[in-house]
């Protein structure tokens, strides 16, 4: 029997300049999905974040620029290949994105 942090895993990315950012991986062992994300200067316009797995979108939210980081839990989440992409209409410094298990 493993403990809860052996399985645990996740990843990150900085896009700077960016109007999509995307976290990606065919890694994921199915349960709970931690989503972070930032939008970092620029107007402060509505940003789009988006869950996409193997069984379709999920987890679909607005948040907006000025807005301080953003944490979403994805519950009941099925193993295999995941998308998070963070859309940004707008010009702005940087978005950052993460997923952790």
């Amino acid at each position: 029997m493993t403990t809860p942090g052996a399985s645990a895993g996740g990843y990150s990315k900085r896009c700077p300049s960016e109007n999509v950012c995307r976290v990606e991986g065919s890694d994921f062992p199915g349960g709970t999905l931690s989503i972070d994300a930032d939008v970092i200067g620029g107007p402060n316009t509505l940003v789009r974040m988006r869950y996409k797995g193997d069984h379709g979108e999920r987890c679909v939210t607005e948040f907006w620029v000025n807005d301080p980081p953003r944490s979403w839990v994805c519950h009941n989440v099925p193993p295999g290949h995941y998308r998070v992409i963070v859309d940004a209409p707008e010009r702005h410094d940087a978005m950052v994105v993460g997923v952790r298990w």
